[in-house]
């Protein structure tokens, strides 16, 4: 059964072209290490206007490689490290599940 993990963000004014970019540049490094679809999804409801960045795995076994490799990844160390020193959005909430309709 796919997992979904999802990432809720609120992008600080002026940084929306910065923040798609950054997601841009972080899916590709994720895909490497199986990510199957990514998703960056704009809010227009809700408690605050957020974009949550969606990834789909095919199993929760692919999803604990995931997390186990990402850390080593000398790309995403790097371009963790980047994004860090100027953030152009701060984290709202996370989620993990499986999708019961898959």
């Amino acid at each position: 059964m796919k997992v979904v993990h999802t990432t809720a963000w609120d992008v600080r004014p002026g940084k929306v072209a910065e923040f798609v970019a950054n997601c841009q540049q972080a899916s590709e490094i994720q895909r490497r290490h199986g990510v199957e679809a990514i998703h960056l999804v704009q809010s227009f409801a809700g408690p605050l206007p957020v974009m949550t960045y969606a990834m789909v795995f095919p199993d929760g076994e692919t999803f604990g490689k995931f997390m186990d490799s990402m850390p080593v990844d000398p790309e995403w160390v790097a371009f963790m490290a980047g994004v860090s020193a100027d953030p152009s959005a701060k984290m709202v909430s996370q989620s993990f599940g499986q999708d019961l309709m898959s």
